[in-house]
């Protein structure tokens, strides 16, 4: 009797104490993890909400970049470009020389068709 009421009575408070922020951490009573994945998913949710919009309004405000003249940091800049990508972009034009067509870019691994018509209005060979 005593333990279902102790054991009633921590996953009680285990549920308080994760519904008003104070738990730190999990235990390991049968009615906590019910209570602790709710708390983690709209932390999670919040997270995953914030960072494509941040990246979405800084990656709207590009302009045009010269795809011979930019250094890896302003291709970043680009939508869909990472860090792996620019740098690759900039590795074939040292090797290569300059590109004479932006249709060239897909010879850079990782860009294909729809990433370069993601890219086509942002770019430009001067």
């Amino acid at each position: 009797m005593f333990t279902k009421f102790f054991a009633t009575t921590i996953a009680l408070l285990s549920l308080t104490l994760t519904t008003t922020g104070f738990a730190q951490t999990q235990t390991t009573e049968k009615a906590a993890p019910k209570a602790a994945p709710m708390a983690t998913k709209k932390a999670d949710t919040k997270k995953s909400e914030k960072t494509p919009k941040a990246s979405k309004a800084a990656k709207a405000e590009v302009g045009v970049v010269s795809l011979n003249k930019a250094t890896a940091k302003e291709l970043e800049s680009l939508p869909g470009v990472g860090p792996a990508i620019a740098e690759r972009i900039v590795a074939y034009r040292t090797e290569q020389g300059k590109f004479s067509e932006i249709s060239e870019l897909m010879e850079v691994k990782g860009i294909g068709e729809k990433k370069l018509a993601q890219l086509r209005p942002h770019l430009t060979l001067d």
